[in-house]
């Protein structure tokens, strides 16, 4: 099985656009992020791209927009953010598709450095409403995404805000004799929001610090999951240089209980930088488990789920420590790239300093993305270097997004750059095993974010959550994907966001399954 970058034979033409122009201001260097989601309801993945803007010095010739690449079904895709309306021109860095006004087709959020934005879909044409509808916040925006945090079953809205920084306020930083990017501690941290939808879209209301979402941090990554199995969704922000935070879901309100669930720091006690962050249940035992990418240095953190609301760091013993020890991770996801039945690892991987290796010879600024192979028993094995000279290829990597773009039955992945083309990896082989994707429509939400959905198959439960967010300035593929082996047949249950349970029984392999909430 191989990844095969396809960007250019793909059509895909876009280059992030950060607007350095030498003055190092500090959110150049952080990326931008990428949408798999259907925006035409044709059963197929089309893709947005999110695009940075003019900060300073000499003005690009035209203005850099954000955008949209409808999926021509054969393997390509087609640029029309012009007749789209979504060339968005602000500084756009994380982005959430989901139907928040439930009318049948997915909108996008953009989080952004300035105020964020909302693009309502009708039928194709996207329009901006996040000042009209007050979910444009003017902070530094990195992740967010979508969640019915009050099981009232409309789709509210979480974003994560980094640092107070302004252009007018850039102080110079050097390593040495080296000008570079300063580190997190320069600046305040800021808080996150949380916006109620007060019903079908036609309003939000900012419930922040009525909810309990009071901590301020140097947010980046993003996970929504019913850690505690209690039937709500929960919150995990990873934070650069400080704890992180896991907001308990307590019945609409948020309690912070990352230091009693063993999920606020390394298994050193030690906060570590918090980039991107997935979820997924990697030793099949029905619990969600957290993978939080940090700095070089410092290595990523597995954090296991081991049931009632608890968690351990394993990640030494799962043999994730010294691959990504020298690695800054920024994206990642689970994915069962081979189609064995259980979770692999991916990780996109480059430095925040354009002049890392002026300091230290053992370091670069584009580094190789990684893929680890899930070996069973919670132990991983790299495998970057026999799946596809796309691993060889350095690159300054943020934001990983899965979708099956091809709809061949295997997950693909999209890496971002930073100021660089996006790299489209075709999954070549994942499918020669059997597979199931399952598509969720719910009552209310229609989305059915918060549902769960239990494959069992040879004898193996596999667990995955419907959920928004995930990685790092990203929005997957909604569709839950599961390797099936050799297996021709499995059966499926569905644990709807009400509690309603769903039997579906035996289904056959192979297939894109269509479900709807009874």
């Amino acid at each position: 099985m191989q990844f095969t970058e396809v960007t250019r034979q793909a059509g895909i033409d876009f280059v992030h656009y950060n607007g350095a122009q030498g003055d190092y201001y500090y959110v150049e260097t952080f990326g931008s992020g990428a949408a798999f989601f259907d925006c035409d309801q044709d059963g197929w993945q089309d893709l947005f791209l999110a695009n940075g803007c003019f900060l300073s010095g000499q003005r690009p010739d035209r203005p850099p927009t954000s955008h949209l690449y409808r999926n021509q079904r054969d393997g390509t895709f087609a640029d029309v953010t012009a007749t789209t309306g979504i060339g968005h021109q602000g500084y756009a860095m994380g982005c959430a598709a989901a139907d928040y006004d439930e009318d049948g087709d997915q909108d996008l959020y953009l989080s952004c450095f300035g105020p964020n934005a909302l693009y309502r879909n009708d039928r194709g044409h996207f329009a901006e409403v996040g000042r009209q509808l007050g979910v444009d916040d003017p902070r530094w925006g990195v992740s967010s995404g979508f969640l019915d945090y009050d099981l009232d079953g409309d789709l509210d809205l979480f974003a994560v805000n980094y640092v107070d920084f302004t252009l007018d306020h850039n102080p110079i930083c050097r390593q040495g004799k080296v000008r570079s990017y300063c580190e997190p501690t320069v600046y305040e941290p800021t808080g996150s929001v949380l916006y109620r939808n007060e019903g079908r879209g036609q309003r939000f209301s900012e419930v922040s610090q009525e909810a309990g979402i009071t901590l301020k941090g140097r947010g980046l990554g993003l996970a929504f999951f019913d850690y505690d199995l209690d039937g709500d969704t929960d919150i995990y922000v990873t934070n650069d240089g400080m704890m992180n935070f896991l907001y308990e879901n307590r019945g609409g309100c948020f309690v912070e209980n990352g230091l009693q669930a063993g999920a606020r720091f390394n298994r050193d006690g030690q906060a570590m930088a918090g980039m991107g962050v997935d979820l997924g249940d990697l030793d099949n035992d029905g619990n969600q488990d957290l993978m939080v990418a940090n700095f070089s240095r410092e290595t990523n953190t597995l954090f296991h789920n081991l049931g009632q609301g608890r968690f351990e760091d394993l990640t030494a013993r799962a043999g994730l420590a010294e691959p990504s020890y020298l690695q800054l991770g920024f994206g990642l996801c689970f994915l069962d790239y081979d189609g064995d039945m259980d979770l692999d690892l991916f990780v996109a991987n480059g430095h925040v300093s354009d002049r890392i290796a002026e300091l230290d010879s053992s370091l670069s600024y584009a580094q190789t993305n990684q893929l680890l192979r899930n070996e069973g028993a919670l132990r991983f094995a790299e495998v970057s270097a026999i799946s596809g000279p796309s691993f060889a290829v350095k690159n300054v990597g943020r934001a990983a997004v899965m979708a099956d773009y091809d709809n061949d039955g295997d997950e693909d992945l999209l890496v971002t750059t930073e100021a660089g083309p996006p790299r489209l990896l075709r999954n070549d082989g994942g499918n020669r095993q059997h597979w199931l994707s399952v598509e969720l429509r719910g009552k209310a939400p229609r989305d059915a974010l918060g549902a769960r959905v239990t494959v069992e198959a040879g004898g193996v439960r596999q667990v995955r959550e419907r959920q928004s967010g995930r990685s790092y300035l990203a929005s997957h593929d909604p569709r839950l994907h599961f390797g099936l082996g050799e297996n021709s047949r499995a059966r499926v249950e569905v644990r709807w966001p009400d509690g309603q349970v769903q039997e579906v029984g035996e289904v056959a392999a192979d297939q894109f399954l269509k479900l709807e909430e009874p």
